[in-house]
């Protein structure tokens, strides 16, 4: 399988991809008869081929204008995973990745499609979205309808005074262990795009650009099209998911998650100071497993939280698309997951993930510091003490002690064994509790395909009690790696 992905021009995140498993010739161009079309000026009617002989691909230059690979421009060459094509001079960037075996990766196949992910967040419960959401540029067909306000036209944005708190009416402010990207040296120098040459409008050409149809920022210029709402230095371009406290934004040519508290909980005093206090608490974390967290602030009395967008596609989604994992592949998946949550239970205090599952492991498209699985929307809002009708978590993978308001870290570890049954089964894990012994539970020995051993460490990674359980992820993780053969 070859996969091509169109990457952001400015911030070089994917925009747009298509994977091919039975072609051995893949044509590129303006034309509609090409199997990948680029609605770009610069970019010829057919413009440039990837032909495969045997097991090696090649580039095939049959345009006009040119084609470089990794910056040198060539007619045709052999193309390796990882090299970045662009069309023209000046045109579209296609990143090439080509699906070969290792021996951990041939025992899944990987992933065809690019799904964004809401990142990590400080939130009280709120609606799920649906197992696969979209990808950013595209049509997005499983994401539930919103109504929206009528798109504001754009409007120049002056350089952020966030970094320095000035805009921050009542002094909140966390910085994040990650600075915001910056794409100039001087934060006074007005931003351009090739596309129109002004500050912070796109030009009609690419509002008027077929491609851009169903797009939320011009793949030429990397200015967002379409504009729903303004927060400080943040232009908000869509909601994410199904609730209202979530919002993909762009600033500066980037991409990025905003999170705030939902409006029922803005007059709510106590939970506007514990968003703030665990939004403060997630500013201090870095770590290759979890997005990366640029900081906190506050607009007109709501508090936000400013995460980086993770694109790839959920474990769930994964499963259901191509089925379950073998063992050995669940063992080296979960085991990262381990590596995170040891790191996030040594924080002072422990930081509890809360909602563990597999739709919060994401299988990154871009590498994320050589981990093979981010961990997202981690640290959500205990708010149990101030509603006793809030219930955080999902049924099925939330710990008996959790459902009462007493998160601990080996609740963590409980969801992890739950997580283990669903993807080894591809069955939810609620599916195999029941009463027994006068206790509710998760029974192993009624889920199919697991092997001994692998049963016993499910069984004590879902004990009701908590002394039966491990006593820390690192436990948890040498009892993974004892099963590797």
């Amino acid at each position: 399988m070859i996969t091509l992905t169109l990457l952001h021009p400015v911030q070089a995140t994917p925009v747009q991809s298509w994977s091919f498993a039975e072609d051995s010739v893949i044509r590129i161009g303006r034309a509609v008869d090409n199997n990948v079309v680029l609605y770009s000026a610069v970019v010829s009617r057919y413009h440039v081929e990837l032909r495969q002989s045997d097991s090696q691909w090649q580039v095939v230059n049959v345009g006009t204008n040119g084609t470089y690979l990794d910056g040198k421009r060539v007619h045709q060459a052999p193309v390796s995973d990882g090299n970045i094509m662009r069309l023209a001079r000046s045109g579209p960037n296609i990143q090439i990745h080509l699906h070969g075996e290792t021996p951990v990766e041939a025992l899944v196949p990987q992933p065809a499609d690019l799904n964004v992910e809401v990142n990590a967040s400080p939130s009280p419960a709120t609606p799920q979205p649906s197992p696969s959401q979209g990808t950013l540029g595209t049509v997005v067909p499983e994401m539930p309808s919103v109504d929206l306000p009528s798109p504001v036209e754009p409007s120049p944005i002056e350089p952020s005074s966030v970094a320095t708190g000035a805009a921050l009416p009542l002094g909140f402010y966390a910085a994040g262990q990650y600075s915001f990207p910056k794409r100039s040296a001087d934060p006074q120098k007005p931003l351009r795009y090739p596309c129109s040459g002004e500050a912070s409008h796109p030009s009609v050409d690419c509002q008027a650009n077929p491609v851009h149809r169903s797009s939320l920022v011009c793949t030429d210029c990397g200015l967002p099209l379409k504009i729903w709402r303004q927060i400080g230095a943040y232009r908000v371009l869509k909601p994410l998911g199904t609730g209202d406290n979530t919002f993909l934004a762009w600033r500066e040519g980037h991409i990025v998650v905003l999170k705030t508290l939902p409006p029922e909980w803005l007059k709510d005093a106590d939970a506007v100071g514990l968003f703030q206090e665990q939004a403060t608490q997630l500013c201090t974390m870095s770590h290759p497993g979890i997005p990366k967290i640029y900081e906190a602030f506050q607009v007109e009395g709501q508090p936000y939280l400013v995460t980086e967008m993770i694109y790839g596609q959920n474990l769930k989604r994964w499963v259901i698309d191509r089925g379950p994992l073998s063992q050995v592949q669940a063992i080296h998946w979960l085991m990262a997951v381990c590596d995170v949550l040891d790191y996030l239970h040594r924080q002072s205090p422990a930081l509890i993930h809360r909602n563990l599952k597999p739709m919060n492991l994401i299988r990154p498209t871009i590498p994320h510091g050589f981990k093979e699985v981010v961990l997202v929307n981690f640290g959500e809002l205990q708010l149990l003490s101030l509603d006793a009708g809030t219930f955080v978590g999902s049924v099925g993978y939330t710990a008996p002690e959790l459902q009462s308001g007493q998160g601990v870290p080996a609740s963590d570890l409980y969801a992890l064994g739950a997580t283990l049954v669903y993807v080894l089964t591809g069955q939810e894990p609620d599916a195999f509790y029941r009463l027994g012994n006068q206790e509710f539970r998760l029974h192993v020995e009624d889920v199919p395909r697991l092997s001994l051993e692998m049963a016993e460490v499910i069984q004590r990674l879902t004990h009701p009690h908590l002394e039966e359980r491990y006593g820390s992820a690192t436990e948890v993780m040498a009892a993974l790696q004892g099963l590797l053969p």
